[in-house]
């Protein structure tokens, strides 16, 4: 019940969002141009002339060989653009957006990112609020945004914790929606990556816990929670973005201004973690030296790298002074204006996300 409650409170992009959620969808490129049916054919002229002999075949020529046919499933048989579809798993159905850009030929598996969404907001909000599919389509990977079942209290959300009798199981969907997208949508295994905004952050950190044999890569945006039985598989590259002036989830702990008056000591204590000092527990997992090294990346945002870490893994925290609940360079900010905090625009959580976990594989 307690992480019931708990995920409930953990905010994400907003439903203001939602007023952006009516722009129009990317054109699916694959449906444009195609033929006419039902053309009248031309006659053939009629000739008096004999025609010429046909060539004989040569008897020493090697036929080409057929093309196999396209089989379900396989690389070749992906739609580009944008795909709405439905997952079910533990017996609940989780709407799911795939976008697959214009230039995949089906040649060979292409990456994969998962953009988790924050509480109470959705997959086609959280795409708008990261822009991941833009950058999908320029750089030719894949990128999916799924949306969380409701909660108790009627929000969109991501299980941070097991919850034997919630009668869900988002870990479970997530392993379902991995195997979907590599049986049938060509995605490569060995570049699976996860990023997610507050709650959908949270959610990736929890996958980076329990998941670490599968994902590649990952990036937290406004949350990041290391959980005490957190023991992952292996050193995931991992990097996290937060504010600190953040009211939702407090850069240094604290009471978030989502909880009500009367709320109980579990909610309270839950948003005591001191973000830095959660993602340090990572870095400690991973076997990195325990003092990063903290470098000024602009006068408003300074990275700690944490080095010497198990399998060269890179780890490294951005504090973003003066950062509200926000996604830094997020291509909505101006509409959101400063419903959620501060944007920063000195770094992107998109572009320099992508770009940190495209440099990783599992193999």
């Amino acid at each position: 019940m307690i992480a019931r409650r708990l995920g409930a409170v953990l905010f994400g992009a907003s439903l203001v969002i939602g007023a952006c959620a009516r722009a129009d969808d990317p054109v699916d490129a694959a449906a444009v141009g195609a033929a006419a049916v039902g053309a009248d054919e031309p006659t053939a002229p009629t000739s008096t002339t004999a025609p010429e002999p046909a060539d004989e075949p040569d008897p020493t020529a090697t036929a080409e060989p057929e093309p196999p046919p396209v089989e379900e499933g396989s690389c070749a048989s992906v739609p580009t653009g944008a795909t709405d579809t439905t997952l079910t798993a533990s017996g609940n159905a989780y709407d799911v957006r795939v976008f697959v850009p214009s230039t995949f030929d089906g040649q060979a598996p292409v990456p994969v990112v998962l953009d988790w969404h924050g509480l109470g907001s959705n997959g086609t909000e959280q795409r708008l609020l990261s822009g991941y599919e833009e950058l999908a389509e320029a750089e030719g990977f894949i990128v999916v945004h799924p949306t969380g079942l409701l909660d108790d209290i009627g929000l969109a959300s991501w299980q941070l914790f097991a919850e034997p009798d919630s009668g869900r199981d988002d870990l479970a969907f997530a392993d379902l929606l991995i195997d979907e997208l590599v049986a049938n949508w060509c995605a490569d295994p060995a570049r699976i990556y996860s990023t997610g905004m507050s709650n959908g952050g949270f959610f990736t950190a929890r996958l980076v816990c329990e998941r670490a044999d599968r994902l590649a890569a990952a990036v937290s945006v406004a949350g990041t929670y290391h959980p005490p039985d957190c023991t992952p598989t292996r050193p995931v590259p991992y990097i996290a973005y937060h504010g600190t002036a953040d009211i939702i989830v407090p850069f240094a702990g604290g009471e978030s201004a989502l909880l009500p008056d009367d709320a109980d000591p579990s909610q309270l204590g839950f948003f005591d973690q001191v973000m830095p000092a959660e993602f340090a527990e990572f870095a400690e997992d991973a076997d990195c030296r325990a003092d990063p090294t903290m470098t000024d990346v602009s006068d408003e945002v300074i990275r700690y790298d944490y080095t010497g870490c198990a399998d060269d893994a890179p780890m490294s925290f951005f504090e973003v002074t003066g950062g509200g609940h926000t996604w830094p360079s997020s291509p909505i900010a101006d509409v959101l204006g400063d419903s959620l905090g501060y944007f920063t625009l000195d770094v992107d959580a998109t572009v320099d996300g992508w770009a940190f976990m495209e440099a990783q594989s599992l193999s």
